[in-house]
């Protein structure tokens, strides 16, 4: 898993939720090109929304590609990533205090007056950036520890 790749994709003009998955195509075995088509509706919080961050939210698709279940009965699978994405909300919790991209931003993007702030203060620079790094950082260790 490269943080540096996810810094490197998001610096670069992508979304948080685009930059964590497609970062991780070669785990998941979603090419880059499907990873940001999928991703492209999680970023800002959920369309824009500042719901759960997209950070998270690529990071539950990883997480979802890996371990998700297939078939309806897979009770075991659903349960297991589940249980996942609670262990790296937790994490991303001790570390930013939140999962909400309003809440972590400061910002009410979906206000004219809210984007051009972001812009002037450099918060994708300075906040989310930080985020897609720390996203891909839990991943890593989420998943050497549970197994891939």
């Amino acid at each position: 898993m490269s943080k540096e790749e996810a810094k490197l994709l998001f610096s670069r003009g992508l979304s948080c939720s685009q930059s964590v998955l497609a970062s991780q195509s070669e785990l998941t075995g979603i090419s880059v090109t499907d990873s940001l088509k999928l991703a492209t509706g999680f970023g800002a919080g959920m369309a824009m929304m500042q719901k759960t961050c997209g950070a998270a939210t690529g990071a539950y698709m990883v997480i979802g590609a890996l371990h998700g279940r297939v078939e309806p009965a897979d009770k075991e699978a659903k349960a297991w990533t589940y249980a996942l994405i609670e262990e790296f909300n937790k994490s991303f919790i001790d570390k930013h205090g939140s999962l909400s991209c309003r809440e972590l931003i400061g910002v009410d993007l979906q206000t004219e007056e809210g984007q051009k702030e972001a812009k002037s203060k450099n918060l994708y620079d300075k906040k989310c950036k930080k985020y897609v790094e720390d996203a891909v950082i839990i991943l890593d260790e989420i998943l050497s520890l549970k197994g891939k």
